[in-house]
């Protein structure tokens, strides 16, 4: 907004404060490029069907990511669920490893009837993927069903 100031003579236009002139109607627009005058189709309008068929590409790129995520995970999940109903069918139980305990108490104490504990030892040592001789205490063993 310019006004004058009317306490001196001959006062020169000072502009006041006021709300800017973003957005407002500042001319005419600038001329089409010379592509988009030969093809007969303004500039804006071709760059907006260039960008949606981009955005479609996309959107189509981003679904197939997706549904390739979402069927690994199903892979990983039914996997899981026969994994666990394998390993259900082969442990009986478990037990902790106090201190001081070994792995040949535990064979002795968890043997069925009629079945030697050194059986029993290889089957726990198979089970739990032990390969060394120590366990280190408060081990949770896996126990075999026979």
């Amino acid at each position: 907004m310019i006004a004058t100031d009317t306490t001196a003579p001959g006062a020169t236009p000072k502009e006041l404060p006021g709300p800017a002139l973003a957005g407002r109607w500042q001319g005419p627009a600038p001329a089409p490029a010379a592509s988009a005058r030969r093809c007969g189709k303004p500039a804006r309008q071709r760059t907006i069907g260039r960008i949606s068929r981009v955005t479609v590409l996309g959107r189509r790129l981003l679904a197939l990511a997706v549904l390739v995520l979402l069927l690994t995970l199903l892979t990983v999940a039914v996997g899981r669920v026969g994994a666990d109903a394998e390993l259900a069918d082969r442990v009986a139980g478990h037990t902790a490893l106090a201190p001081g305990d070994t792995l040949w108490d535990v064979a002795v104490s968890s043997a069925p009837d009629g079945v030697d504990p050194r059986e029993q030892l290889a089957a726990i040592r198979a089970l739990n993927g032990f390969e060394g001789t120590s366990v280190d205490a408060w081990t949770v063993v896996l126990l075999p069903a026979r």
